[in-house]
């Protein structure tokens, strides 16, 4: 076995690893419109971080176990709190943070080639479209920074988890999609033996496997960028074959809905402030 094949099978079994972690913890679905929720759970935290999830960020010889642990978490539908913690803190952008505790927490924002420290005594939580437990933290007093070649580490398995975990929830979605479509009778046949259905489903596989391909190595920026309109478009597919069904409470795909585009747009926001000035 190469190095590499050696390396792509220690990754391999790691995602594993975090996989049974999400089964034997599974994230509730809480979240209803106008509410603000934190689908965190903290008994998955603490497995991974007893699985060694934290060294992924602090290591650079471990970034090629991120996306596809991500990837596990993803497929879960599991809280992104882990992601975010390869940064070493709750996420920032602007005014506000997610994934916030009652207060006192480090924050870390993403900024001109550095991540600045930041603490706020009090947060203010926020209604969201997702289960990310947004608030408000404008207030929060500045810690310093990390920079140099830490600050690069850490952004860079922050990027690639952010890619592997939308590769993993479209993998979910699209499961999920065709378990419908198998099963759903119209005109007298499953959903799935219509030509119309098949073409939706197949455009939506090619771009989740595009999606899964990210996965095998270390995805950049760029690759983020692409993986969040890939994911909303191999969304949008499935949702399509499920109809209605695919937008309620009571169906699963509408979480994956919800946490593509909240993904997207934390992830622009982020990359730009990152990459300013």
């Amino acid at each position: 076995m190469s190095v590499v094949d050696d390396l792509a099978h220690e990754a391999g079994r790691f995602a594993e690893t975090v996989g049974a972690a999400v089964a034997r913890h599974p994230t509730p679905d809480q979240w209803r419109p106008g509410a603000a929720v934190s689908d965190s759970v903290r008994e998955l935290e603490v497995v991974l971080l007893d699985a060694g999830w934290d060294d992924l960020g602090e290591d650079a010889e471990l970034l090629p176990y991120v996306a596809p642990a991500a990837a596990a978490l993803g497929r879960g539908f599991a809280s992104l709190r882990p992601v975010d913690r390869l940064l070493g803190g709750a996420l920032r952008s602007g005014g506000l943070a997610r994934y916030t505790g009652a207060g006192g927490e480090r924050f870390v924002e993403p900024r001109a080639g550095r991540l600045e420290l930041s603490q706020a005594e009090r947060v203010d939580p926020l209604p969201y479209a997702d289960s990310l437990g947004v608030a408000d933290v404008s207030g929060a007093s500045p810690l310093g920074a990390i920079e140099g070649e830490e600050a690069e580490r850490r952004m860079r398995a922050w990027v690639a988890g952010s890619a592997g975990y939308l590769a993993g929830v479209c993998e979910e979605a699209l499961r999920l999609a065709l378990e419908h479509a198998g099963s759903r009778i119209a005109f007298g046949r499953p959903l799935s033996a219509l030509e119309p259905v098949q073409q939706t489903l197949a455009d939506s596989a090619t771009l989740v496997d595009g999606l899964r391909l990210l996965t095998a190595g270390v995805p950049g920026p760029d690759e983020l960028l692409h993986g969040g309109d890939a994911a909303v478009r191999a969304l949008r597919g499935c949702q399509q074959v499920t109809g209605a069904l695919g937008f309620t409470l009571e169906f699963p795909l509408q979480r994956a809905h919800r946490r593509v585009r909240a993904s997207r747009v934390w992830s622009e926001a982020v990359l730009a402030s990152w990459e300013a000035g």
